[in-house]
């Protein structure tokens, strides 16, 4: 139960606020309490104007302070001398607070409230804060009061300290369930999304691709959530890709299997005659499942980026001008009318000669393949920047931006049973563009209104330091 985040956030919070409130409600008490004793010794400990003038005026009545305690108190009293006796029992209470006291000239204590202190000597650095006594504008003594260390409080004091200190306490608990709800609440909030996420996760551990949760929460609650959602998906078209590949790859296979199945049992079974016409279809179909079993191979290590590349210097218009010879006449017999845009001056790339031919041979095939008679087909490579742009183009086809979308997929085809009637396997644009990636460039597709043209970009001078390494 204490491993949870939500419980452990909620004693975070609960223990934060005990904190909070114990040093709040000390600091508070030892505050007041202090605070309201010294308050009590101010107002019990005041010099009193009258008390001066009383005292005044017994000595000069006097001439002696013998007999002077009755008036020394801490409060004044407005009565006069008759007052005497009231103001000598307000003294006595006085002594709970300050000690006022009678010094004569030579520091010496006189008479005091406390009798202890009679006959003691008071330092005269102390004398700054005693009130001096005169009689005919002539010193007479001194007026001194001496404040306690701890305050002694009357009953009605301690009762109000009491009351102040219980208010404190019941103030320190209602923070503290108060801390607690909110804490309990907000560690609720915060851990409800990690508990969506949990249940997400597990449900892709038992194979329910693509479940998404709720973007909300904190910053970066948000953000792993969201991140979560973009792998989620991903594994859901990885799975559904894979799915459709090996659906794809088992029907690519189950053909050329029959036809050779077919024929070979047809000839063991004395139904065709065991020559070289039907051998050689058995033959075709051989070499149709080699090429098959090979351009899987390859698209696999291209897409694991472990195809390996023999990169050499390469000379753009030498490479696409002997592939287009080879073209050539294929074209013509298909009346098909070549056109070809080379740039003069182009420079030379490194990368792997045979896998570029079999890039552009691709390109060049499938536009072979989708160009009616009477169409053409436009060639151009041209330098832009760093980079060289090769295109091919071929009129009388058209994709929409959904099937431009999926073109580059495996076992993909716009019009499947006329492809695979011709002999393509749906991989060669797949294998393409993962070969283009290995050399560091990119591949698109456009379409128009009656034209398609395939692209790919190739960067210049990008792997020279590859030559060194093989």
């Amino acid at each position: 139960m204490f491993n949870r985040l939500s419980v452990r956030l909620s004693l975070a919070f609960l223990l934060s606020a005990w904190i909070g409130i114990a040093a709040m409600v000390l600091v508070v008490q030892r505050t007041f309490d202090a605070g309201f004793r010294q308050y009590v010794i101010s107002r019990e400990s005041e010099i009193n104007p009258e008390q001066v003038s009383r005292l005044e005026a017994y000595y000069a009545a006097n001439g002696t302070w013998a007999g002077a305690e009755s008036l020394l108190s801490g409060r004044g009293s407005a009565g006069g001398a008759g007052n005497g006796a009231g103001n000598g029992a307000g003294g006595g209470e006085t002594g709970r607070g300050a000690t006022f006291s009678i010094l004569g000239l030579d520091h010496t204590i006189l008479v005091s409230t406390d009798p202890a202190l009679e006959s003691t000597t008071v330092d005269a650095a102390l004398l700054a804060s005693a009130y001096p006594l005169t009689v005919d504008d002539v010193q007479v003594g001194w007026l001194y009061r001496a404040s306690p260390g701890i305050q002694a409080l009357g009953a009605a004091e301690v009762a109000f300290l009491n009351e102040a200190n219980r208010w404190l306490t019941f103030a320190g608990l209602g923070a503290t369930a108060l801390a607690l709800l909110v804490g309990v609440i907000l560690a609720y909030s915060l851990a409800r999304p990690l508990r969506e996420l949990t249940t997400a996760a597990r449900d892709l551990s038992i194979g329910q691709m693509g479940r998404q949760v709720n973007v909300r929460g904190t910053v970066e609650v948000n953000a792993l959530a969201a991140e979560f959602n973009i792998m989620s998906q991903a594994l859901a078209d990885a799975e559904a890709l894979r799915q459709r590949m090996a659906a794809d790859v088992a029907h690519e296979l189950r053909t050329p299997v029959s036809v050779l199945r077919g024929h070979l049992e047809a000839m063991l079974d004395g139904v065709y005659p065991l020559d070289s016409a039907h051998i050689a279809v058995a033959h075709d179909q051989t070499i149709h499942l080699a090429r098959l079993v090979e351009d899987l191979r390859v698209l696999t290590l291209a897409e694991a980026k472990r195809l390996p590349l023999e990169r050499t210097r390469i000379d753009p218009a030498a490479l696409v001008n002997q592939l287009l010879e080879a073209f050539e006449p294929l074209m013509i017999d298909g009346e098909v009318r070549l056109i070809r845009n080379i740039s003069p001056g182009l420079p030379v790339f490194y990368g792997d000669g045979t896998r570029i031919r079999q890039v552009i041979s691709n390109l060049l095939t499938n536009a072979l393949r989708h160009t009616s008679t009477g169409g053409e087909i436009a060639v151009s490579v041209q330098r832009e920047n760093d980079s060289l742009c090769f295109s091919v183009a071929n009129t009388g086809s058209h994709l929409s931006d959904s099937e431009a979308a999926r073109v580059f997929q495996p076992f993909w085809r716009a019009h499947a049973a006329r492809e695979r009637d011709s002999g393509g396997s749906g991989l060669g644009l797949a294998i393409s563009r993962e070969i283009v990636a290995l050399h560091g460039g990119s591949m698109t597709v456009e379409s128009g209104e009656n034209r398609v043209t395939f692209a790919f970009t190739l960067p210049i001078g990008a792997f020279k330091s590859d030559l060194r390494e093989r």
